[in-house]
């Protein structure tokens, strides 16, 4: 493993499919995405939310959640999360390009986004090889972002009479429950903040480990450009505009015209 992206979601962590497609369309609005621009660098794939489902990993991702937060079963570890993550190794220990095959090392050198955002503390422990990634933005542009996609989906399927047949929805179920009581409007600040805290007080405690080597930290706050990462990472700042793209830039379209029809109503 070599980065761990772990800011909540809508703080740029999200990727599409192929990060320069917003750029051919014509698409201005979109966040500006981590996970694009560590695949651009090189370093790919990386594990978010859209590996979730592509994987059939949402039991496993249950089964996290459970023990971390019910105490069902043994809270996961490296070889736990390396059953979700696969099986690659850093060729070489200095380069943030180069990785292979391996029957002993996670395959996706990086992750992302939710679910996995979630343990923070647990895969600063459990990966003391990577680099970490604190991606944030204002908190109150967060929590618009946030109850305009996330928030917003989830309780629009409460509202409807059959019930979610996702088979991501029991996941989702317990994050929300988890990490901000299913009252996002009431308990999203204090989440937001909480997790941020966590993962300053994580890359700082994991900096102790190892012999008291400083573990490798960057607070990267959304829409600063190449600049930062590419200098915590030791790589040139690429020929190209900075990654732009968000997943739920047409369900944002789709609650914007809502919005507008119950003003005018």
């Amino acid at each position: 493993m070599k980065v761990l992206v772990l800011g909540m979601p809508r703080t740029g962590t999200q990727c599409v499919s192929f990060p320069l497609k917003a750029k051919e369309t014509g698409a201005h609005n979109y966040t500006q995405a981590i996970a694009d621009a560590l695949q651009l660098l090189g370093i790919a794939p990386v594990y978010h939310m859209r590996e979730v489902g592509k994987n059939n990993h949402q039991d496993l991702w249950v089964e996290a959640l459970d023990a971390k937060f019910e105490g069902k079963g043994e809270p996961f570890d490296r070889e736990r999360f390396d059953q979700i993550l696969g099986k690659y190794e850093i060729s070489s220990p200095s380069s943030f390009s180069t990785f292979s095959q391996s029957p002993r090392a996670p395959s996706y050198p990086a992750l992302a986004d939710y679910p996995a955002a979630i343990f923070a503390r647990d895969l600063t422990a459990a990966y003391p090889e990577a680099a970490i990634i604190l991606s944030t933005r204002p908190e109150d542009a967060w929590m618009a972002s946030m109850e305009g996609t996330i928030w917003h989906s989830y309780t629009y399927q409460k509202t409807r009479p059959n019930p979610n047949t996702s088979l991501l929805a029991p996941m989702a179920d317990r994050y929300h429950r988890h990490c901000w009581g299913n009252d996002l409007p009431t308990h999203g600040r204090r989440a937001f903040r909480e997790h941020d805290e966590g993962v300053r007080e994580a890359a700082a405690a994991a900096g102790g480990e190892g012999g008291g080597r400083r573990r490798r930290f960057l607070e990267y706050d959304a829409g600063s450009g190449w600049g930062p990462i590419c200098e915590f990472l030791g790589v040139d700042v690429p020929e190209m505009e900075f990654p732009r793209s968000d997943d739920w830039v047409g369900y944002k379209r789709i609650v914007e015209a809502e919005r507008k029809a119950e003003e005018e109503a």
